[in-house]
């Protein structure tokens, strides 16, 4: 919508399928029957490497070693295999080859290309052999612990073979029988011996990341609740910290501290999708500071041995890579959904024309402008450091954490390259990097197809823009430039995003959750609640003060408010969303002007913040289910 206003008509802006979520169909040959049959000991060990590897940082549901020697037990008794249990396995080789990323010229690459080239999906096939061998959906009514693991694999399999509405509904099966189970409680764990509740912990808290991520990634409503879990359902199982040096000698250890971490995300995440994106659909740079200090936080505490400076520096374990990656594309994914909305908001306010208006030019606190170019760092460094992974070769084609962040990220830096509202050095090495990984994705995953698809057309409208397409500018706003990422972040890519917004902070709101609640949900232990050293989830919502370096209303009079914005008490400017799409071509005569959205009561977008209906009747392939549409352009 806003890219057709101002550059016309494009490929780009003319998608057919710009109104619709890819879900994607996988068809066998008639005469392939699921058979239940193993594969020989060697593929069996390279599928379940393969999945331990590359899942690393964001999905344990097993203990590895135990997992081993199951698979080994079985090899040697395979008529003694439980139907659960061997369902599970044929999950694990289902995920393991879609996501396998094999090493060049070894005996694990002419394993995998044999799978991959069989006329049958060999993938699918697995699936099907354990949705035949025993469906984990009939384990919810006998209420088991092996139907949660099965159902949280079914989710992940549908997510990497780019179903991904199947995937948010499994996804809710699996946390709803897992609920049924008490694994959001500590009280219904005590009859478990430590192992078992350690493994029914980190079950848990997979659920939470992978629920966080598609309500993210799919503009849905969040399933779990922080309100229902008991404080320490989300703590590391151990309770605290493990050893530094086991940590680094140890992929295991290391994979269970990274999902740690890519929990603290996944709240921050949850947080900004309730407070931000959802009911309310208002913002302010109070709210949004209070979760920029969370997330400093989260930086401040991240340790050594995660920092993904070690991708760039060191050969390293792909499984350890891979963790690392993980959760520090989530980090930059979590800046980034907190701060579009404020890139969003300038960028529509350089839309409207103010010059020919009687309308005063708006003024926008600095704190603002601060949020609003933290959006493209983040952008700017997740493609940085996913193209350092592609170039250290630990890139598996089918990664679909890995290619929505991408996919994300290159939106906002196209965005900015077609608003100009920051120079940014590094734009076009970023999107020629966010293209070439794309491209070498959608070689075997289909929603990288999609997404390079649309990534690349919306490069071409803006390299194809006439001269005498309407020039976007905020009036008297002089434009800042991004710094060269690229030169600095080998030796400092975790300098913080918000590190220049000191402040003084008095006591206004209180927060969601009790001070001891949120400290114990994450493992934050009480002393590191003095201000030097801010815990992940503080216990109140704070003002800055007026003293601080930033002023939140510096230079805004009432008078002078930009469009949308209202004066809270403190005189902190909030807007809604639905002002963004105010007044562009297409919107309801109606109200504001603005369309209703799909999902009225929880809606977050997914590359636009508010979505007209799905129109009917367009001929659109039928496997292709309705999505809210993006006006982004």
């Amino acid at each position: 919508m806003i890219v057709e206003s101002v550059s016309g008509a494009s490929e780009f802006t003319l998608d057919r399928q710009r109104h619709n979520i890819l879900e994607n169909s996988i068809e066998l040959p008639q005469d392939i029957k699921p058979t239940g049959v193993l594969p020989d000991r060697k593929t069996a060990d390279i599928l379940v490497d393969s999945f331990f590897a590359n899942t690393s940082g964001f999905v344990e549901i097993f203990s590895k070693r135990e997992f081993l020697q199951s698979v080994d037990e079985y090899y040697k008794e395979p008529l003694n295999i439980g139907l659960p249990d061997l369902c599970i396995l044929n999950l694990v080789f289902a995920i393991g080859l879609v996501i396998a990323h094999p090493g060049q010229g070894n005996d694990e690459e002419a394993i995998i290309q044999n799978l991959q080239s069989e006329p049958a999906n060999r993938a699918e096939l697995f699936f099907r052999n354990a949705r035949a061998i025993y469906d984990p959906v009939s384990g919810i009514e006998g209420a088991d612990f092996w139907s949660v693991q099965a159902l949280l694999l079914v989710s992940l399999y549908m997510l990497a073979v780019s179903k991904r509405n199947a995937s948010y509904v499994y996804c809710g099966m699996a946390i709803r029988s897992a609920q049924a189970l008490g694994l959001h409680r500590e009280e219904s764990m005590v009859i478990f011996s430590d192992s078992e509740q350690h493994l029914r912990r980190n079950v848990w808290r997979t659920l939470f990341v992978l629920d966080r991520f598609l309500a993210a990634c799919l503009g849905r409503p969040i399933t779990i609740t922080e309100e229902d879990c008991s404080e320490r359902a989300l703590e590391h199982p151990t309770g605290g910290r493990t050893n530094q040096s086991a940590i680094c000698n140890e992929t295991p250890v290391t994979n269970s501290e990274a999902l740690n971490v890519a929990v603290k995300s996944s709240y921050l995440i949850g947080l900004t999708l309730k407070k931000v994106y959802s009911k309310r659909r208002k913002v302010s740079t109070l709210v949004a500071q209070e979760i920029a200090d969370r997330l400093e936080a989260w930086e401040r505490e991240l340790q050594q041995h995660l920092h993904c400076r070690r991708i760039m520096e060191e050969a390293m374990d792909r499984a350890e890579a891979v963790a690392i990656l993980h959760i520090n594309l989530l980090h930059y994914h979590s800046v980034l959904l907190l701060t579009r909305p404020f890139f969003l908001y300038l960028l529509k306010m350089g839309c409207d024309d103010f010059s020919r208006s009687s309308q005063k030019p708006p003024q926008f606190s600095p704190r603002l402008e601060r949020f609003s170019q933290a959006c493209v760092e983040a952008s700017q460094r997740t493609i940085i450091l996913v193209r350092a992974a592609f170039d250290a070769e630990y890139l598996p084609r089918c990664n679909p954490f890995i290619i929505y962040f991408v996919f994300a990220a290159a939106l906002i830096i196209l965005s900015n390259e077609f608003a100009s509202l920051y120079h940014n050095p590094d734009a076009d090495n970023s999107i020629r990097s966010a293209l070439l990984i794309l491209e070498y994705c959608g070689q075997m995953d289909a929603q990288a197809k999609r997404v390079s698809y649309i990534i690349k057309t919306f490069h071409e409208a803006n390299l194809q823009r006439p001269s005498t397409a309407k020039k976007i500018y905020l009036p008297g706003r002089k434009i800042p430039t991004i710094s060269t990422v690229s030169r600095t972040f080998p030796h400092d890519p975790m300098s913080f995003f918000f590190h220049h917004l000191k402040t003084e902070r008095q006591d206004i709101f209180m927060g969601d959750l009790s001070p001891s609640k949120e400290r114990q949900m994450l493992g934050v232990p009480a002393t590191s609640l003095d201000s030097a050293a801010r815990t992940m989830m503080p216990p109140t919502l704070q003002q800055p003060s007026p003293e601080g370096s930033v002023s939140l209303n510096s230079g805004i009079a009432a008078a002078s408010l930009a469009p949308g914005m209202e004066a809270l008490s403190g005189s902190d400017p909030e807007f809604d969303f639905d002002t963004l799409w105010q007044g562009w071509p297409g919107a309801s005569a109606t109200g504001l002007g603005i369309p209703p959205p799909l999902h009225p009561s929880e809606t977050f977008g997914s590359y636009g913040l508010h979505q007209p209906p799905m129109p009917h009747g367009n001929g659109l392939e039928p496997n292709v289910p309705p999505y809210p549409p993006s006006n982004y352009r």
